[in-house]
């Protein structure tokens, strides 16, 4: 028997491979992937969707997901410490936990892991304007019919409401009421926005009967209490159901290529929560939806392109990308109290859309702050161009984006001057705003306060977005129903197929009713045809 030492090396056992053969692959389970899954259900058609993250089921004792003031290895994918911008810092076992950090040149990419993608933790289900929406999109994708047929779809099936009155009139919600009444007198025009909420389980939040989640401004990282909609809930669950699709999470796909007989074949890592490697599979299906968002679809692809996997892919591949205009401020020093704890998730914005060139959204997105700062999350998105772009470095092996600084300069121009003239509607500035004892917090609240009408461009401390959108364009990288081009039954369903801004608007509602209109034609046209 060989005594093992400090210098005994052993030779490592062979890995078999496990080899499968599918009808449809769909390579992530967010809104795309989910909704794919279940539209293909309904047509009869099995699918295997591989999801890289983990299964996230609420749990009756409220504790599924990491809080945000108290970040543990829940909050980062396989990360010793939190990714997401302006969590408290944190050191822990890496896991397979929410949130990736994708890095690029000039503009780094917040993402999400786990069965149901970013519905988990994004549920604004804003519909924009005609005009603007019109003005961003390629032409061929009517308005008209996104609006009377596709978008109203996606709202009754995941059952996005608006905040009701009587949540509205709550004491948890006294900072929403105080938004909109900031915005009247400033004369900019609001409105509520469609959630991804379920109010009635809020209801039983402020009644004591569910744990306190999203009306203590505890949504950015999931609702404990069950209350977010998420397509794990609905889309993906009702194609469980049928028997025809089946969901394998903790799948990270690495790479996906043609094969010489038609088809495609993926290569994936089956892992443990931990990070440990289970198996490795090689399968092959007669076609491939690639729903893994901008980020992993395009990135993926481009890999595939240009290390001959998919040698066809055309040079639109990559190209078109932008960060959705989002720009993310603090405002400080607001006279009344703004609440601690302040009730959410987000469900009220100012829309000032009347010019389709420069219209722009402020939202009131309400925090956890554990007292009274005289402070609110202010987002803004506006428009921006779709002037970012993916490329391959062969060194690493890996494929990185470049978003040039002037790309959402219309966003920010637009975002600000909206937020300075809702900062004037109010008479005199307020107090300094308290310690709150997070220092990474009170090192924020001091800098709005110090900044130029209270007012902390976030974005401009760290470039960063939680919208990417583009990559594989309708009507340049695929046809106008996301079929890549030259490549029979290979499909893009996610965010990569917008050019790069859903016109001032959360991209959540149109990725979703984009990905149901591109379904209607796929289930007529492709099934049993291409696949």
């Amino acid at each position: 028997m060989l005594a093992l030492g400090a210098a005994a090396v052993l030779p490592l056992p062979r890995r078999r491979v496990r080899e499968e053969h599918h009808r449809v692959i769909i390579v992530g389970s967010g809104y795309g992937g989910a909704i794919a899954a279940f539209r293909l259900a309904e047509a009869g058609v099995r699918t295997l969707v591989l999801e890289r993250g983990r299964r996230w089921p609420v749990t009756p004792a409220g504790d599924t997901f990491p809080p945000f003031l108290s970040p543990d290895r829940r909050s980062s994918w396989f990360t010793p410490t939190p990714v997401y911008p302006g969590m408290p810092p944190a050191v822990y076992r890496p896991w397979a936990g929410l949130f990736e950090r994708v890095e690029g040149d000039g503009m780094d990419v917040i993402t999400g892991a786990g069965v149901g993608g970013l519905s988990l933790v994004d549920g604004v289900m804003l519909q924009p304007d005609g005009d603007a929406f019109t003005r961003v999109m390629p032409a061929g994708v009517d308005y008209q019919e996104m609006s009377d047929v596709h978008y109203p779809r996606v709202r009754t099936r995941i059952s996005a409401r608006s905040i009701p009155d009587d949540v509205l009139a709550h004491q948890r919600y006294a900072p929403t009421r105080l938004f909109l009444d900031q915005a009247a007198r400033a004369g900019l025009p609001t409105g509520r926005l469609d959630e991804a909420c379920d109010w009635d389980v809020v209801r039983d939040e402020l009644a004591g009967a569910a744990v306190p989640s999203a009306s203590i401004g505890e949504y950015l990282t999931g609702i404990n209490s069950g209350a977010r909609t998420s397509v794990d809930r609905n889309y993906l669950a009702w194609a469980e159901a049928s028997g025809l699709a089946e969901v394998r999470p903790l799948h990270v796909v690495t790479d996906v290529a043609e094969r010489p007989q038609g088809g495609y074949r993926v290569r994936a890592r089956h892992i443990t929560e931990d990070g440990v490697l289970v198996e490795e599979l090689l399968l092959t299906a007669d076609a491939l939806i690639m729903a893994a968002g901008s980020m992993g679809t395009t990135r993926m692809l481009v890999r595939a392109r240009d290390t001959g996997a998919l040698p066809r892919l055309g040079d639109q591949a990559g190209l078109h990308w932008g960060n959705n205009g989002l720009r993310l401020y603090l405002r400080a020093l607001i006279p009344e109290p703004t609440g601690a704890y302040q009730g959410g998730p987000t469900s009220v914005a100012i829309m000032r859309w009347a010019d389709p060139a420069r219209p722009v959204t402020i939202e009131f997105g309400p925090a956890p702050f554990p007292v009274e700062t005289h402070a609110m999350p202010v987002p803004g998105i506006g428009l921006c161009e779709p002037v970012g772009r993916f490329a391959y470095r062969p060194l690493t092996d890996d494929v990185r984006l470049t978003w040039p600084s002037t790309g959402d300069a219309i966003a920010q121009a637009s975002i600000r001057e909206t937020l300075q003239t809702l900062v004037a509607g109010t008479p005199s500035p307020g107090p300094n705003p308290p310690l709150t004892g997070i220092p990474v917090l009170d090192g924020l609240l001091s800098a709005a306060a110090a900044a130029p009408f209270g007012l902390l461009d976030l974005n401009a401390l760290e470039s960063y977005t939680f919208h990417p959108l583009g990559g594989m364009v309708l009507g340049r990288a695929c046809d106008l129903y996301g079929r890549v081009h030259d490549h029979p039954g290979l499909y893009v369903l996610d965010a990569s197929l917008i050019p790069g801004s859903t016109a001032a608007c959360n991209p959540a509602l149109t990725v979703a009713a984009l990905a149901e209109r591109c379904l209607d034609e796929i289930v007529r046209t492709d099934a049993g045809v291409v696949f």
